[in-house]
């Protein structure tokens, strides 16, 4: 494989692989090689390898579990958005290939109970866009999102309409600066019947909430977003580690 830096190197690999997966090599359900094997066959290092599986996974292509090995899921990527959360660049790509659709664009004030929601003073002036994710046209969306910037900031907000990566760093493109540093929490909510409605799912259906905070390199506020994912379209995976005893 021609030497390259390693970002371009690991989406290489991915495409790679996945046009094997494609033509048949890997049929679902096959295990992919070693890591060890993809390094020697490929002449990259196993942090390349690791990457590009990362992207399969993240596309549900394959499926990692210890001790097992890579797992074939499927040859084209699926529905459901597969959050593997253990860096910024991971979470930033995540919704790489689902294509936003602009529902609103509209400015606001926060109250004081949409301040306590997204941790911000009440009376502050945002620019709030709401839409849809979906993997594809008529494909039910997989996630309703709010992205609230701040309206000094908000210049791209009427260009996010079929944007298919992520918004919080193309919002930070915009501004000459890039997100450094995401805070997240996840709780489980209810549906609004028009929030059911977009999502095209029964309001009871179990909902995750996702709210995200990224921030640039002078810690300063990018964009405070809300996702709103039904059951079975937002799988979330991270790995933790134990510090080595001093």
């Amino acid at each position: 494989m021609a030497q390259r830096n390693a970002g371009t190197q690991y989406m290489m690999l991915a495409q790679t692989l996945l046009k094997q997966i494609r033509g048949g090599q890997y049929p679902a359900g096959a295990l992919l090689p070693t890591e060890s094997a993809l390094c020697q066959q490929f002449g990259v290092s196993r942090i390349t390898v690791r990457g590009a599986l990362r992207e399969l996974e993240t596309q549900g292509i394959v499926s990692r579990k210890a001790g097992v090995g890579t797992r074939v899921e499927s040859a084209t990527p699926g529905s459901t958005f597969v959050h593997v959360g253990n860096t910024v660049d991971e979470i930033l790509r995540f919704t790489k290939g689902f294509r936003f659709q602009t529902l609103t664009v509209t400015d606001v004030v926060f109250d004081a109970a949409q301040a306590r929601t997204l941790q911000a003073e009440p009376g502050q002036a945002f620019t709030r866009v709401t839409g849809v994710r979906r993997a594809q046209d008529g494909a039910p969306p997989v996630v309703y999102s709010e992205h609230h910037i701040p309206t000094m900031y908000a210049g791209p907000a009427d260009r996010l309409d079929g944007y298919s990566a992520s918004i919080a760093e193309l919002l930070a493109d915009e501004r000459g600066d890039r997100v450094t540093e995401i805070r997240q929490s996840i709780d489980a909510v209810r549906l609004t019947r028009a929030q059911a409605r977009l999502l095209e799912t029964p309001a009871s259906s179990p909902t995750l909430r996702t709210r995200t905070w990224y921030y640039g390199t002078q810690k300063n506020l990018i964009v405070a977003s809300i996702g709103l994912f039904p059951e079975g379209r937002h799988l979330f995976t991270t790995v933790m580690r134990r510090e080595p005893a001093g």
